[in-house]
C-alpha cells in the first residue's frame, strides 16, 4: 500500500472509528501516568529555554532546527482540543518533549512519514510496553490531522491497532544528516 493510502486509512480510522483498543480504559490512565513521568523527566534536561505559545511559530521542521539553534530557545504551540489523559500543561510538555528528543534528534519532517520515524526515535525513551499508545499519539494524530485538514478533531486515546504498526514498517528513513541534537541517554536502557 501507498504512504497516501496508509496515512489516509489511518487518519480515517483515528477519526471516525468506533471504540479503538483500550481506549479511555483504566489500563491506558494508567499508561499516560508513566508516559506523563517519563515527559516530566525529559523536559527537566531539555538544553534550550522553551517558550509556550498560543502561535504555531514554524513553517517546517527545518526552520524549526535553523531556529532553536540560532536563538538557543523552542517555541512549543499550545493550541490543543485537549487530551482524555493529559491536562494542559502535561499536554505542552509532552510536545515540547517530542519537538526536542523526536524532531530535533532525528532530524525528521513535518509529514506523515517525518512524524512516524520522529515517534520511532521517541519511543526509545519509553517502557516497550507504550509502543502502540505512543503510536496512536505520533504518526496517528497525524495522519487524522491530514485526513482532517487542520488539528479541530476531538484527540483520542487508546493502543493503535496493531495492523497500523505493520503498515507503516516500511517507511522507516534516515534524516540524520539533518538532526542537530544528539539524543539523551535511554532512559530504559534500550538500543
Amino acid at each position: 500500500m501507498e504512504m497516501n493510502q496508509v496515512m489516509n486509512l489511518i487518519g480515517y480510522q483515528y477519526l471516525h472509528e468506533g471504540k479503538l483498543p483500550h481506549e479511555n480504559s483504566n489500563y491506558l490512565a494508567d499508561c499516560f501516568k508513566v508516559i506523563t513521568e517519563v515527559n516530566k523527566n525529559l523536559f527537566a534536561q531539555i538544553p534550550f529555554e522553551v517558550i509556550f505559545t498560543e502561535s504555531d511559530v514554524y513553517e517546517s521542521a527545518k526552520i524549526m532546527r535553523e531556529r532553536v539553534i540560532a536563538e538557543k530557545k523552542i517555541y512549543i504551540y499550545t493550541g490543543s482540543t485537549g487530551h482524555p489523559f493529559l491536562n494542559y500543561d502535561d499536554n505542552n510538555i509532552g510536545r515540547a518533549v517530542h519537538d526536542v528528543y523526536a524532531h530535533l534528534v532525528c532530524g525528521c519532517p513535518f509529514t506523515f512519514q517525518g512524524e512516524y520515524n520522529a515517534f520511532l526515535t521517541q519511543a526509545k525513551y519509553y517502557p516497550d510496553y507504550l509502543f502502540r499508545v505512543l503510536f496512536a499519539e505520533i504518526p496517528a494524530q497525524t495522519a487524522a490531522y491530514y485526513q482532517n485538514k487542520d488539528f479541530s478533531y476531538t484527540q483520542r486515546a487508546f493502543f493503535a491497532p496493531q495492523e497500523w504498526v505493520e503498515l507503516c514498517k516500511d517507511y522507516v528513513k534516515d534524516y540524520s544528516s539533518n538532526s542537530v541534537m544528539q539524543p539523551f541517554t535511554n532512559l530504559y536502557n534500550k538500543g
